[in-house]
């Protein structure tokens, strides 16, 4: 036997059990017992397991008793953008407050959803798509639900646009605008129709302007902005 192991009880059969149960009342003078031993035996399991049910059932609702409290706890969260985000392509940061596990967290502009990133335990990335007003909402692993609101306006979808354009002394004047991120000049390129690369020739980015050789013949010209939206266009020699 080791330390560990526990000795089993000695058990009696119900004949030998009655037996000593018979003598018992004997020497106490007793009447003998008219109840059969068995019908004793299966009565004791049967309290000793109406008891075992109903501690289960006390144990349950304490259990449930204690947690109730947790079952109306709400979200709290944070929602901030993000400093190093570029100005056409916000960020968004949440940052949920509450101990509890989060069920989900659902972010909408005008009713398409947005992409929400997990970048740490209760912390969370958002990034808008569109302007308009987002709407951010957290659930909790016990359905308590909280939504918060935040205009978004500076997602830059747009394209440069040509505003005008010229022909002189052998070059070509393209003047452009872009209200969102502004015109990225240093990556305008263009393409000869052989697939050449054709390179500006200067630009003014405070003149809004971009000038090319004249061409010998049609260029693919590509201007994108710094949102990473570009205005394809074609230069035809005429």
């Amino acid at each position: 036997m080791t330390l560990f192991n526990k000795t089993p009880e000695p058990q009696l059969d119900i004949e030998t059990a009655g037996k000593i149960l018979e003598q018992a009342f004997a020497a106490n003078g007793a009447e003998p017992n008219t109840t059969p031993l068995d019908i004793l035996t299966a009565y004791s399991n049967y309290r000793r397991e109406r008891f075992t049910l109903q501690r289960s059932v006390l144990i349950v609702v304490m259990t449930l008793f204690l947690l109730l409290p947790f079952l109306f706890i709400a979200p709290d969260f944070t929602l901030t953008p993000k400093s190093e985000a570029r100005p056409a392509n916000p960020i968004y940061s949440l940052e949920v407050n509450t101990f509890m596990l989060v069920e989900r967290i659902t972010a909408t502009i005008d009713g398409h959803s947005l992409p929400v990133y997990e970048v740490d335990s209760h912390v969370y990335s958002i990034e808008p798509t569109r302007n308009g007003r987002m709407e951010v909402t957290v659930t909790l692993v016990n359905h308590q639900t909280l939504t918060q609101y935040i205009d978004v306006d500076s997602v830059d979808l747009d394209a440069p646009t040509v505003v005008s354009n010229s022909t002189e002394d052998g070059l070509v004047h393209l003047y452009l605008s872009d209200p969102g991120s502004g015109v990225n000049y240093e990556a305008i390129r263009a393409t000869s129709a052989d697939g050449q690369e054709v390179l500006p020739l200067s630009y003014d980015e405070e003149a809004g302007c971009v000038t090319f050789l004249y061409p010998d013949s049609s260029l693919n010209v590509y201007i994108p902005d710094h949102a990473d939206n570009a205005l394809h266009l074609i230069l035809t020699v005429q």
